[in-house]
């Protein structure tokens, strides 16, 4: 990462992207593939929030909310969402067809995607995920450094950009638990890779 501010700050994000980074590179050798994922890097260590699966729009939705309460119940410096998708880049000096949606491109490349924010900035890494011809996962290809030009869209925005009140974080914290979230530390190791 290449970012003009305090060393102690990219040196946590850096941290938190290893870490999805690690999280994704397990997930894919165990299972073939990376549940949506919501990594917060906060006092207690990191906590990670996976739904159970995201149907439609409105799951999609609440995922991104859970990840904003979670980021303030738990004082979180920085937030990672991780999620495959398919994506497509315009290739140097061409033109990106943005009409047809990625999944139905011909030209589509699978990636496992890491949303980075903490409270002053958002970026995003891309890990091109390659497979044999037999369709299982051998590694990632070259990744690109996070961006923090400008990163938009549901999973983006999900820190606050103020300190949180204490009757902000207790609604927050409340909200969550009406939802049945409970946060379990179950030691990912991402040694294990």
């Amino acid at each position: 990462m290449n970012l003009n501010t305090d060393p102690a700050e990219t040196a946590r994000l850096e941290a938190l992207a290893y870490q999805a980074q690690d999280y994704a590179l397990y997930m894919m050798r165990t299972t073939g593939s990376v549940p949506p994922t919501a990594i917060a890097d906060t006092a207690d260590g990191f906590i990670f929030c996976m739904p159970s699966g995201l149907p439609d729009e409105a799951a999609k939705d609440q995922f991104a909310e859970v990840a904003r309460l979670l980021a303030v119940a738990y004082a979180a410096c920085a937030i990672v969402m991780v999620a495959e998708a398919w994506v497509r880049l315009a290739k140097p000096g061409g033109h990106l067809d943005t009409q047809t949606p990625p999944s139905q491109a011909p030209d589509r490349q699978e990636m496992v995607a890491l949303i980075l924010e903490d409270h002053s900035r958002c970026g995003t890494c891309l890990l091109p995920i390659m497979r044999d011809t037999f369709e299982k996962f051998v590694g990632f290809g070259d990744n690109t450094a996070p961006n923090f030009t400008s990163t938009a869209g549901r999973f983006s925005g999900l820190m606050p950009k103020h300190p949180q009140s204490a009757q902000e974080v207790t609604t927050a914290m409340a909200t969550l638990n009406a939802m049945g979230m409970l946060v379990v530390n179950r030691g990912f190791d991402p040694s294990m890779n």
